[in-house]
C-alpha cells in the first residue's frame, strides 16, 4: 500500500508530544465542523478582500487512553472550486489546472508521515489523476508541533503577515505545524474479494500508555467484543440528529460524510465508519425517504429534515 510517493509541488501545544491512531480525515471546505460562508474579511494590508474558499483536511485521532477522538482541520489548497470531493471525503481529483503544494499544513502533515514511515501516503487504487490518502488511516504515531522555519517565516513576512500568529484569547503565539515525528504501527492490511488490499483500524480501546519518543509499544487491543446497532436504525437517527443541528434543516450529501465524525450519537461508537459508508449510497438514503425519515433531491445531492 501507499507505493506512490506524495505528489506535491517542492515549493500551538494542541496535539503536541503526543502518541496517536489516526482514525480518519476528510476533504471539506468547512472549518471545524462550522460550513463555508462567503463574506469579506480584512487583507493584510487592511483593505476588504473576499474571504477565501480554501480546501481544508478534517483530522480525527484517537490519543493514547482517551476515550474520545480529538480533531483538527489542516489547510490543503487555496482554492477549493479547483477540486472534486469523493462521496466519501477521502479523494481529490483537480477539475481546474491545479496542484497540491508542500508548503500548506496538509503538505507538510503528508510529508512528515511519508518520512517517518519510510513509504508513500498515497494510496495506488485511484489513478494518476486522483489523490487519496488512506495507507494513513489506522496508523499509530507521534505527533509534534513544529516551529515555522526560518525560511517560511521569512515568507509570511514577504505577504505582510506578522511572524507569530494571534489566538482567540488576543495573545501571540509561536507559528507551528502539526507533524509526525514517528510511525510505530501501520494499519494491518486485509484481502478483499478482488485481489486488492484494504486498512483495517486497529482498536483504540484500550490502547496502551504513552511512550517517549524514540520508544514503541503496541497498542494492546480490547478483547471485548464490541456492541453493534442495527445499522439502518443508526444512520437513520444519525443523519435526523444532524438535520437537527443545521439552522436550515438541510445538507449536501458531499458534507455529510465528515457531519457523522462530529455527531455526538456517533462519538466513540464502534459502528461510525460503517454507518459514514451507509449513508454516501443513494439507495440507502432511497430507503430513508420511504420510511418518512428524510427527504433527499438526488439532483441537487440535498437531504432535508422532514
Amino acid at each position: 500500500m501507499g507505493s506512490r510517493q506524495s505528489s506535491f509541488k517542492k515549493g500551538g501545544g494542541f496535539l503536541n508530544e503526543v502518541d496517536a491512531t489516526i482514525i480518519d480525515y476528510q476533504f471539506t471546505d468547512e472549518f471545524n465542523g462550522e460550513p463555508y460562508k462567503p463574506g469579506k474579511m480584512k487583507g493584510t494590508d487592511g483593505k476588504t478582500v473576499p474571504k477565501p474558499h480554501s480546501l481544508n483536511c478534517f483530522l480525527s485521532v484517537r490519543v493514547d487512553e482517551a476515550d474520545e477522538d480529538t480533531t483538527t482541520t489542516l489547510r490543503v489548497a487555496k482554492e477549493f472550486t479547483d477540486w472534486e470531493v469523493s462521496e466519501d471525503g477521502h479523494v481529490l481529483t483537480p477539475v481546474a489546472d491545479a496542484a497540491l503544494g508542500s508548503s500548506s499544513a496538509f503538505g507538510k502533515f503528508i510529508q512528515s508521515w511519508e518520512a517517518a514511515s519510510g513509504q508513500g501516503a498515497e494510496s495506488d487504487e485511484h489513478g494518476d489523476g486522483s489523490f487519496g490518502y488512506e495507507p494513513i488511516i489506522g496508523s499509530r504515531v507521534r505527533l509534534v508541533q513544529r516551529d515555522y522555519s526560518d525560511a517560511e517565516l521569512a515568507r509570511i513576512k514577504q505577504l505582510g503577515a506578522g511572524v507569530k500568529r494571534k489566538g482567540k484569547d488576543g495573545k501571540e503565539y509561536t507559528r507551528q505545524s502539526l507533524v509526525i515525528d514517528q510511525v510505530y504501527e501501520l494499519a494491518a492490511a486485509e484481502t478483499k474479494p478482488n485481489g486488492r488490499s484494504k486498512r483495517t483500524k486497529p482498536n483504540t480501546k484500550g490502547a496502551g500508555t504513552a511512550h517517549p519518543a524514540g520508544k514503541s509499544t503496541h497498542a494492546t487491543a480490547s478483547s471485548e467484543p464490541a456492541e453493534t446497532d442495527d445499522l439502518k436504525d443508526l444512520a437513520g437517527q444519525t443523519v435526523i440528529e444532524i438535520l437537527e443541528t443545521l439552522p436550515n434543516g438541510k445538507i449536501e450529501k458531499v458534507k455529510l460524510s465528515m457531519k457523522t465524525l462530529l455527531t455526538p450519537l456517533l462519538k466513540g461508537h464502534p459502528q461510525r465508519t460503517d454507518v459514514r459508508k451507509w449513508l454516501a449510497q443513494d439507495d440507502n438514503l432511497a430507503e430513508l425517504v420511504s420510511d418518512g425519515l428524510i427527504g433527499y433531491d438526488k439532483s441537487t445531492q440535498t437531504i432535508t429534515a422532514v
